[in-house]
């Protein structure tokens, strides 16, 4: 007998009222009317402040050669001078090869051999129990993210020994034009998910909504990413997850490429790569290794389990994410500098300690996750026990502070900002802005982790005082 449900059946669930409003966060719509403005605005600026022909940041300030090159004075056309300004940055060979691009990447996804893992237990609202239990499942996530680099490394090297250098320049003198091209595609994909969060699942059931971005308001909802886990099958037995695959892919491999053609364009000019080139190559490339090599960790992280994908997560990991963490290599391009031994003592040593905080961290509780506190690797780790079944580490890594990690992965930001020395602040936009992120998002997993877990949650930070860096804060 088919346990299928009759029509009238799933027609008086959508008749059922809707889930309650959640509480707005980042300031509710005009914080997310702020983002949609001063988002891209930041990624031209640096751009424009930080450039070897006008300084860094420029010496002068005008409506020429500005912040804003194309702005007057007239605050009553500013509207049109932005249009203007982004029609000027429109650059088509560089939307072209912005876009093959993400097609090879999404070509990789389906072709290179991967493996197939489960993610974690997440949580959305909506849809329909008929099928499954939609607050708290697991989906499945092909893993082979490490493969495509190396095949783009392969690529890269072999381009680099038969052409040269001449091939990657295109990448420092057509930058402006990758911004605008990876803009119009942030823009595009979030329309797409956004209107895609509307349209009935694969079973007819409405999709699975983040629970922060079903307000109601469009505009809200459009930033922060109405569907939990947007995708579709792309063959029967193949399942394409759109904020899975932007999560790591374009970003982290965009960012490498963009760090290469920088380090070209510095060859270019002097015959050779400077100490201080060659260690934000070196440490950069090694964080987006390590990142892709630990894939499937990425899957417990907030931005997968429970954010929504719109055009917040869409422009930090399209745009955000390569065009302006390889600032460092961009101004080492423009202004090189070599470093002393002292120098490169100070970076290295901040290098290694933040690795060794990130990485043992985190892999201290992907195991205790993964294994439980029986196994050899995670002998004499203590933890305390909750409620909710789960079990929370009060000793190695996790018994110092609550995320520890987070510190581990600032040092290493901090790292790749040094080499550029100390003659302008701009270099250090990464890592003064991380500080900022990281500290916000340990705020909204504080506050997510209490609502979970109650007076247990109150009973552990008793235990482990300190939130990110121990004795201070």
């Amino acid at each position: 007998m088919s346990t299928r449900p009759s029509r009238p059946a799933r027609r008086a669930f959508k008749r059922t009222p809707p889930n309650p409003k959640p509480e707005y966060e980042f300031l509710g719509p005009p914080g997310a009317v702020a983002m949609l403005i001063a988002l891209p605005l930041i990624t031209y600026g640096l751009y424009y402040n930080c450039r070897k022909e006008f300084g860094c940041p420029p010496a002068f300030w005008d409506s020429k050669d500005g912040f804003w090159p194309s702005i007057g004075a007239n605050p009553m056309v500013y509207p049109v001078d932005l249009w203007d300004f982004f029609l000027s940055t429109w650059d088509v060979a560089a939307f072209q090869v912005y876009t093959a691009f993400l097609i090879f990447l999404f070509v990789c996804y389906f072709v290179v051999p991967g493996y197939v893992v489960d993610g974690a237990v997440v949580g959305g609202v909506g849809g329909s129990p008929l099928t499954r239990d939609r607050s708290n499942y697991t989906l499945k996530y092909k893993i082979n993210a490490f493969r495509t680099l190396m095949l783009i490394a392969v690529i890269a090297i072999a381009t680099l020994v038969t052409k040269g250098v001449e091939p990657f320049l295109f990448l420092h003198s057509h930058f402006v034009g990758l911004i605008t091209a990876s803009l119009i595609w942030t823009c595009g994909v979030s329309i797409f998910v956004y209107i895609w969060s509307f349209l009935p699942d694969s079973d007819g059931q409405e999709k699975i909504l983040a629970k922060g971005g079903n307000t109601g308001n469009m505009i809200y909802d459009f930033v922060l990413g109405r569907e939990l886990n947007p995708r579709f099958s792309a063959s029967p037995n193949s399942t394409f997850d759109i904020k899975y695959f932007v999560e790591l892919r374009p970003g982290l491999i965009g960012w490498i490429l963009l760090n290469i053609g920088f380090a070209c364009q510095q060859y270019s000019m002097l015959g050779r790569i400077t100490n201080s080139m060659a260690a934000v190559l070196f440490f950069e490339t090694f964080y987006v290794v390590d990142a892709l090599w630990n894939e499937a960790s990425i899957l417990t992280t907030m931005d997968i389990t429970t954010d929504g994908f719109g055009f917040m997560l869409a422009n930090g990991l399209l745009t955000w994410l390569p065009m302006n963490y390889s600032l460092q290599a961009r101004y080492l391009a423009a202004y090189p500098v070599d470093m002393s031994i002292f120098h490169c003592f100070v970076v290295f040593g901040v290098q290694c300690i933040g690795y060794y905080i990130f990485r043992g961290a985190n892999g201290q509780k992907d195991t205790f996750r993964r294994y439980g506190a029986s196994a050899p690797q995670n002998k004499g780790l203590k933890y305390m026990g909750t409620a909710s079944g789960s079990k929370l580490l009060i000793s190695g890594w996790w018994g110092t502070a609550r995320h520890i990690n987070y510190l581990g992965d600032w040092l290493m930001a901090l790292a790749w900002s040094l080499p550029c020395g100390l003659a302008t602040p701009i270099p250090y936009f990464y890592p003064i802005y991380f500080a900022i992120l990281l500290i916000h998002r340990e705020l909204r997993d504080e506050e997510k982790c209490h609502k979970k877990y109650g007076k247990d949650w109150d009973k552990y930070c008793e235990i482990v005082r300190w939130r990110i860096i121990p004795y201070i804060y």
